[in-house]
């Protein structure tokens, strides 16, 4: 079965201004974005797991991009929120940058296989660095949601 990462997000998950300093006010404003359009249930508990899942080994991959994820009973279904932050901001990425492209995953409990090929599609479209720069100079929503679209139908 195809992954289609474009159709996982909607323009209310997709915020281009996220006013964060620190990692834990980030992960709080994308689970905020994200409950604005997905069946998000317990939005305490989701911080708590991806926090959590933080602990084990920062999401920073490098190249300015964190992918925070994680499995909840707080959903039914895969979600994706995406957030930039212009300038970046320290998220104790494995090469020590700023960070300023973030993807939220939050996937339901008991299907590791299928949330583990989401972030894989997700990191293959992440090592294009004119999928980043659209990204990066997208100038709403929509255009965020096109550039997916564009990687996956080049």
């Amino acid at each position: 079965m195809a992954i289609d990462l474009s159709k996982l997000l909607c323009p209310d998950c997709i915020e281009l201004d996220l006013s964060g300093r620190k990692k834990p006010e980030i992960v709080r404003e994308l689970i905020e974005v994200i409950s604005r359009c997905e069946d998000i249930g317990d939005t305490e508990a989701l911080y708590e797991a991806i926090m959590e899942r933080e602990k084990l080994s920062s999401t920073g991959i490098g190249n300015a991009i964190a992918i925070p994820h994680c499995m909840s009973s707080s959903v039914k279904t895969m979600h994706m929120a995406f957030g930039r932050k212009t300038g970046g901001v320290k998220f104790d990425s494995v090469d020590n940058q700023p960070v300023s492209l973030f993807f939220l995953l939050v996937g339901p409990e008991g299907n590791p296989i299928f949330h583990l090929q989401v972030l894989s599609k997700l990191a293959r479209f992440l090592h294009d660095n004119s999928f980043c720069k659209s990204l990066l100079e997208a100038g709403s929503p929509g255009e965020v949601i096109e550039a997916f679209r564009s990687r996956e139908n080049p």
